[in-house]
Protein backbone atom coordinates (compact mmCIF):
# COMPACT_ATOMS: atom_id res chain seq x y z
CA UNK A 1 0.00 0.00 0.00
CA UNK A 2 1.95 3.21 -0.87
CA UNK A 3 2.15 5.93 1.69
CA UNK A 4 -0.52 8.13 2.41
CA UNK A 5 0.08 11.52 1.02
CA UNK A 6 1.49 14.08 3.62
CA UNK A 7 -1.12 17.19 3.11
CA UNK A 8 0.28 19.06 6.62
CA UNK A 9 3.28 20.49 5.58
CA UNK A 10 5.49 17.79 7.65
CA UNK A 11 8.50 16.11 6.73
CA UNK A 12 7.48 12.08 6.69
CA UNK A 13 4.10 10.35 5.05
CA UNK A 14 1.95 10.19 8.11
CA UNK A 15 1.47 6.39 8.28
CA UNK A 16 5.06 6.24 9.22
CA UNK A 17 4.90 4.54 12.29
CA UNK A 18 8.61 3.00 12.24
CA UNK A 19 11.65 4.09 13.36
CA UNK A 20 14.07 6.29 11.74
CA UNK A 21 17.38 6.73 11.29
CA UNK A 22 17.67 10.06 13.50
CA UNK A 23 14.88 8.65 16.29
CA UNK A 24 17.49 5.64 16.95
CA UNK A 25 20.19 7.94 16.97
CA UNK A 26 18.18 9.96 19.52
CA UNK A 27 17.34 6.68 21.48
CA UNK A 28 20.95 5.54 21.66
CA UNK A 29 22.11 9.01 22.76
CA UNK A 30 19.40 9.01 25.99
CA UNK A 31 20.73 5.76 26.56
CA UNK A 32 24.31 6.41 26.65
CA UNK A 33 23.54 9.38 29.11
CA UNK A 34 22.09 6.70 31.44
CA UNK A 35 18.25 6.99 31.00
CA UNK A 36 16.50 4.13 31.28
CA UNK A 37 13.93 3.00 27.98
CA UNK A 38 10.40 3.22 28.21
CA UNK A 39 9.74 -0.60 28.90
CA UNK A 40 11.62 -0.34 32.36
CA UNK A 41 9.45 -1.32 35.32
CA UNK A 42 10.71 1.21 37.59
CA UNK A 43 8.99 4.21 35.35
CA UNK A 44 5.17 1.97 36.51
CA UNK A 45 6.37 2.20 40.23
CA UNK A 46 5.34 4.52 43.09
CA UNK A 47 9.05 5.72 43.96
CA UNK A 48 10.14 5.46 47.62
CA UNK A 49 10.75 8.63 49.80
CA UNK A 50 13.62 9.87 51.30
CA UNK A 51 14.17 9.83 54.43
CA UNK A 52 15.20 13.72 55.54
CA UNK A 53 18.24 11.92 58.01
CA UNK A 54 19.35 10.24 54.22
CA UNK A 55 19.40 13.59 51.99
CA UNK A 56 22.77 14.01 53.31
CA UNK A 57 24.13 10.80 52.71
CA UNK A 58 26.45 9.56 49.70
CA UNK A 59 23.79 7.35 48.21
CA UNK A 60 21.04 10.57 48.20
CA UNK A 61 23.47 13.09 46.70
CA UNK A 62 24.93 10.69 44.35
CA UNK A 63 21.10 10.41 42.62
CA UNK A 64 21.17 14.22 42.65
CA UNK A 65 24.48 14.62 40.61
CA UNK A 66 23.53 12.18 38.21
CA UNK A 67 20.50 13.99 37.36
CA UNK A 68 22.39 17.02 37.51
CA UNK A 69 25.09 15.36 34.78
CA UNK A 70 22.91 13.80 32.52
CA UNK A 71 20.61 17.08 32.50
CA UNK A 72 23.40 19.20 31.64
CA UNK A 73 25.13 16.39 29.40
CA UNK A 74 21.73 16.35 27.39
CA UNK A 75 21.80 20.22 27.21
CA UNK A 76 25.20 20.27 25.48
CA UNK A 77 23.78 17.55 23.23
CA UNK A 78 20.88 19.46 22.03
CA UNK A 79 23.65 22.46 21.41
CA UNK A 80 25.57 20.25 18.90
CA UNK A 81 22.15 18.63 16.79
CA UNK A 82 19.01 21.32 17.11
CA UNK A 83 16.84 18.28 16.23
CA UNK A 84 17.04 16.76 19.85
CA UNK A 85 14.98 18.54 22.49
CA UNK A 86 16.08 20.60 25.27
CA UNK A 87 15.47 18.62 28.69
CA UNK A 88 13.97 20.84 31.05
CA UNK A 89 13.11 18.49 34.01
CA UNK A 90 14.29 15.27 35.03
CA UNK A 91 12.91 12.47 37.91
CA UNK A 92 15.29 9.60 39.60
CA UNK A 93 13.25 6.93 37.98
CA UNK A 94 13.79 7.98 34.26
CA UNK A 95 17.71 7.10 35.24
CA UNK A 96 16.72 4.16 36.91
CA UNK A 97 16.54 5.57 40.38
CA UNK A 98 13.38 4.60 42.41
CA UNK A 99 13.79 7.84 44.70
CA UNK A 100 11.55 10.37 45.22
CA UNK A 101 13.63 13.25 43.51
CA UNK A 102 12.87 15.61 40.60
CA UNK A 103 14.81 18.20 38.53
CA UNK A 104 13.34 21.19 36.88
CA UNK A 105 14.37 24.21 35.46
CA UNK A 106 12.25 27.00 37.07
CA UNK A 107 13.04 30.01 34.39
CA UNK A 108 12.43 27.97 30.86
CA UNK A 109 9.68 29.54 28.69
CA UNK A 110 7.49 27.03 26.78
CA UNK A 111 9.82 27.77 23.52
CA UNK A 112 12.83 25.84 25.22
CA UNK A 113 15.25 28.87 24.50
CA UNK A 114 17.69 30.32 27.14
CA UNK A 115 17.82 27.04 29.37
CA UNK A 116 18.04 28.25 32.93
CA UNK A 117 19.90 25.98 36.04
CA UNK A 118 18.16 22.53 37.13
CA UNK A 119 16.95 22.85 40.95
CA UNK A 120 16.44 19.83 43.03
CA UNK A 121 13.32 18.80 44.67
CA UNK A 122 12.99 15.90 47.32
CA UNK A 123 9.92 14.11 48.23
CA UNK A 124 7.99 16.67 46.55
CA UNK A 125 4.39 16.82 46.95
CA UNK A 126 1.81 19.41 45.48
CA UNK A 127 -0.13 20.98 48.06
CA UNK A 128 -2.32 23.43 45.62
CA UNK A 129 -3.77 23.25 42.33
CA UNK A 130 -5.20 26.18 40.56
CA UNK A 131 -8.48 25.43 39.74
CA UNK A 132 -8.14 26.58 36.44
CA UNK A 133 -6.71 24.35 33.92
CA UNK A 134 -4.84 24.62 30.63
CA UNK A 135 -4.06 22.02 27.67
CA UNK A 136 -0.31 21.85 26.77
CA UNK A 137 1.59 19.81 24.31
CA UNK A 138 4.18 17.40 26.15
CA UNK A 139 6.69 14.90 25.25
CA UNK A 140 9.19 12.68 27.25
CA UNK A 141 12.31 10.56 27.01
CA UNK A 142 10.32 7.55 29.03
CA UNK A 143 7.72 8.16 25.83
CA UNK A 144 9.69 7.42 23.15
CA UNK A 145 8.17 8.93 20.37
CA UNK A 146 5.09 9.52 22.25
CA UNK A 147 3.56 13.08 22.27
CA UNK A 148 0.44 14.68 23.22
CA UNK A 149 -1.76 17.59 24.38
CA UNK A 150 -2.38 17.21 27.89
CA UNK A 151 -4.50 19.43 30.49
CA UNK A 152 -3.43 20.52 34.30
CA UNK A 153 -3.55 23.47 36.26
CA UNK A 154 -2.13 26.00 35.75
CA UNK A 155 -0.10 27.12 38.77
CA UNK A 156 0.53 24.19 41.75
CA UNK A 157 2.25 24.73 44.93
CA UNK A 158 4.85 22.45 45.80
CA UNK A 159 6.26 21.20 49.20
CA UNK A 160 9.78 19.46 49.06
CA UNK A 161 13.57 19.54 50.62
CA UNK A 162 16.53 20.58 48.76
CA UNK A 163 19.72 19.02 48.73
CA UNK A 164 20.65 20.38 51.70
CA UNK A 165 17.79 19.08 53.67
CA UNK A 166 15.55 22.19 53.77
CA UNK A 167 11.88 22.40 53.67
CA UNK A 168 10.67 24.38 51.45
CA UNK A 169 7.60 25.91 49.57
CA UNK A 170 7.14 27.13 46.07
CA UNK A 171 5.10 28.38 43.93
CA UNK A 172 5.16 27.33 39.93
CA UNK A 173 2.70 29.00 37.39
CA UNK A 174 2.65 28.54 33.50
CA UNK A 175 5.19 26.45 31.76
CA UNK A 176 7.23 25.80 35.00
CA UNK A 177 4.20 24.32 36.82
CA UNK A 178 3.72 21.99 33.94
CA UNK A 179 7.42 20.82 33.82
CA UNK A 180 6.57 20.37 37.59
CA UNK A 181 3.35 18.15 37.66
CA UNK A 182 5.04 16.18 34.86
CA UNK A 183 7.90 15.53 36.73
CA UNK A 184 5.82 14.73 40.22
CA UNK A 185 3.87 11.98 37.95
CA UNK A 186 6.87 10.29 37.33
CA UNK A 187 6.95 9.32 41.20
CA UNK A 188 3.71 7.85 41.08
CA UNK A 189 4.69 5.74 37.81
CA UNK A 190 2.21 7.84 35.91
CA UNK A 191 3.44 9.18 32.40
CA UNK A 192 1.53 12.17 30.36
CA UNK A 193 0.02 9.97 27.71
CA UNK A 194 -1.69 7.98 30.96
CA UNK A 195 -3.46 11.21 31.35
CA UNK A 196 -4.71 11.76 27.93
CA UNK A 197 -8.40 10.07 27.36
CA UNK A 198 -8.95 11.18 23.76
CA UNK A 199 -7.31 9.43 21.05
CA UNK A 200 -7.02 12.43 18.89
CA UNK A 201 -4.73 14.25 21.31
CA UNK A 202 -2.22 11.67 21.87
CA UNK A 203 0.33 12.20 18.80
CA UNK A 204 3.56 9.52 17.34
CA UNK A 205 6.11 12.42 16.48
CA UNK A 206 9.19 11.47 14.72
CA UNK A 207 13.12 13.15 15.68
CA UNK A 208 13.10 15.34 12.34
CA UNK A 209 9.44 16.71 13.18
CA UNK A 210 10.07 17.71 16.42
CA UNK A 211 10.41 21.51 15.56
CA UNK A 212 6.83 21.43 13.77
CA UNK A 213 4.95 19.66 16.51
CA UNK A 214 4.28 22.56 18.60
CA UNK A 215 2.53 24.21 15.69
CA UNK A 216 0.64 21.77 14.32
CA UNK A 217 0.09 20.02 17.71
CA UNK A 218 -3.71 20.22 17.88
CA UNK A 219 -4.25 19.12 14.36
CA UNK A 220 -1.46 16.66 14.49
CA UNK A 221 -2.43 13.74 11.77
CA UNK A 222 -0.22 10.88 12.96
CA UNK A 223 -1.93 9.67 15.94
CA UNK A 224 -1.55 7.16 18.95
CA UNK A 225 -4.47 5.16 20.14
CA UNK A 226 -4.53 4.16 23.77
CA UNK A 227 -3.94 0.23 22.65
CA UNK A 228 -0.89 1.52 21.28
CA UNK A 229 0.76 3.27 23.62
CA UNK A 230 -0.41 0.41 26.43
CA UNK A 231 1.87 -1.93 23.79
CA UNK A 232 4.50 0.78 23.38
CA UNK A 233 4.91 1.03 27.30
CA UNK A 234 4.72 -3.29 27.92
CA UNK A 235 8.17 -4.79 28.84
CA UNK A 236 8.62 -6.75 25.78
CA UNK A 237 8.45 -10.20 27.27
CA UNK A 238 4.81 -9.22 28.01
CA UNK A 239 3.84 -8.40 24.59
CA UNK A 240 2.18 -11.28 23.31
CA UNK A 241 -1.38 -12.59 23.82
CA UNK A 242 -0.56 -14.74 26.06
CA UNK A 243 -0.26 -12.44 28.97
Amino acid sequence: MPAKKNTHGLPLPIDRYELTTEDRLRFAEEAALGMVVPQASVLTQRAKEVHPDAISSEQVQAVIRRLLSTGLAQRQGREKNKKRRTLVGLAAPQIGESLRIIVIDIKIGPDRKRPGKLDCFINPEIIWSSRETVEGPEGCFSAGLVWGLVRRPVAVKIRAYTPEGKQIERIFEGFTARIAQHEYDHLDGIRFADRIKSDRKRHWVHTEELPEYPKHSKHWPRLCTRQQWELFKRPAKNRSGAD
